[in-house]
């Protein structure tokens, strides 16, 4: 029997360790976490498990939803209306519909009009002629120098700091695009949840591919991936070394440079050129709401944060007994002093803020806090992407590579990582047949 090993345990790690292991093959899948699932794994609360980074779906996530499907799970998916806000210079503002717009007075009158129609508009540009125009000459063209100042500006800021004029368009055109598609009208938006968060279909993913025969093995921490005359032969992992005829890296690209040490030329040179930064999040569990609003984003100087998530706003989670979760996450490179703040200083310079959004709230009404943290969360979209993402299939024949990269100019969603598990599952099995 032909084997296979597949190196990570998030989203597109199970659906490749899955698809392959339906195909036939011996595979075994190397999770260096205690957990599964990355940056979509849980942990326990207080008897509630729940996730630590907050994710959400929208019409035309058809991988998740399809995926699902396939595991008998789609009695779990919950489609809801959902809310959003910008706070604005002390001010809470409903931001969604055409009349919010109307009454959004940070800008004047024609800048709210044009606003409204750029947004109608960029949703019927195309890819191919935003990829190489940065996103900030592009906003700013589009919307105008007032509602960029308003709207976008701190969202590039706080997202992408030093990287901001390297961002495409494409990329904020791919976010307008996304949401689009979840609104029944131009009168509400509807997003998706899981009833048990993104565990479910990990889970359900996990008990399929292990009732196939397929191995998961946790805390096993990969040194490197075993490459002779051009073919994958195997991986070190704890000192052992296992054989494969196929092996699949679902890490980052960073690790994976670090892991296929004897992979060389165009195809490593190109993904070092794609920068990767951090995140940090605050998650809040409340006795209390903070606002009625699903998404707030931030233009307000003493707010350190370009946005938060009120999640229960969306999914309202029974099981907490009428207790909220709040998301505050913050993107940026881990070599950026803020990074290294300790949890209780992220603690009290958010909920601090907290306070301007929402002058009753007090942190009396926190039950439990904790900060989590990955050095390597997200690629960027820069304006070269198309000349730098990788192909799933490697220089090495028998070796592939799924990263949320290549999803650009789309952000990385639960949905996306399992088409990319699918594809790479599909190309191993191609290459084990072969």
């Amino acid at each position: 029997m032909k084997r296979a090993i597949v190196i990570g345990g998030g989203p597109a790690g199970l659906k490749a360790a899955q698809v392959i292991a339906r195909g036939g093959a011996e595979v075994t899948l190397l999770e260096s976490a205690p957990v599964l699932g990355g940056l979509a794994s849980s942990f326990d609360l207080q008897g509630v498990c729940i996730e630590r980074y907050y994710h959400f779906i929208c019409k035309g996530d058809d991988h998740l939803v399809g995926t699902l499907a396939e595991l008998g799970l789609s009695d779990r998916l919950r489609w809801r209306d959902s809310r959003m806000a910008y706070f604005v210079n002390g001010r809470l503002y409903p931001f969604l519909t055409p009349l919010d717009l109307l009454r959004f007075h940070p800008l004047s009158p024609t800048d709210r009009i044009r606003a409204g129609l750029a947004l109608v508009r960029a949703c019927r540009m195309k890819e191919d002629d935003l990829a190489p125009l940065p996103a900030v000459a592009w906003l700013r063209g589009l919307f105008g120098d007032a509602a960029y100042a308003v709207i976008w500006e701190p969202l590039m800021r706080f997202k992408f700091a030093e990287h901001a004029p390297e961002i495409s368009a494409a990329w904020m055109w791919a976010r307008m695009v996304r949401l689009s598609r979840s609104r029944a009208s131009v009168w509400h938006e509807q997003l998706g949840y899981l009833e048990g968060g993104s565990r479910v279909v990990l889970e359900g993913l996990a008990r399929d591919f292990q009732a196939r025969g397929g191995h998961i093995n946790l805390k096993a921490d990969v040194q490197q991936i075993l490459l002779e005359d051009d073919r994958a032969v195997g991986v070190r992992v704890g000192g052992e070394t296992l054989p494969a005829d196929a092996v699949v890296s679902t890490v980052t690209t960073s690790r994976f440079r670090q892991l296929a040490t004897g992979l060389r030329g165009a195809y490593t040179e190109r993904l070092a050129r794609i920068p990767t930064i951090g995140i940090f999040c605050l998650f809040l569990r409340l006795s209390h709401g903070v606002t009625p609003f699903f998404w707030v984003n931030s233009n307000d100087r003493r707010v350190p944060f370009a946005g938060m998530i009120e999640y229960t706003n969306l999914n309202p989670m029974p099981e907490l007994g009428g207790d909220h979760i709040l998301y505050v996450p913050q993107y940026l490179s881990a070599a950026d002093p803020r990074y290294t703040q300790t949890d209780e200083q992220v603690f009290r310079a958010y909920t601090d803020a907290l306070t301007l959004i929402q002058p009753r709230f007090d942190r009396k009404a926190v039950k439990f806090y904790a900060v989590f943290r990955e050095r390597f969360a997200q690629p960027l979209c820069l304006t070269d992407y198309r000349t730098t993402t990788p192909t799933v299939s490697t220089p090495i024949p028998n070796l592939f590579l799924t990263d949320s990269c290549q999803l650009h100019p789309h952000d990385r969603t639960i949905s996306g990582s399992l088409g990319l598990g699918l594809e790479a599952g599909r190309l191993a099995l191609t290459a084990l047949s072969g």
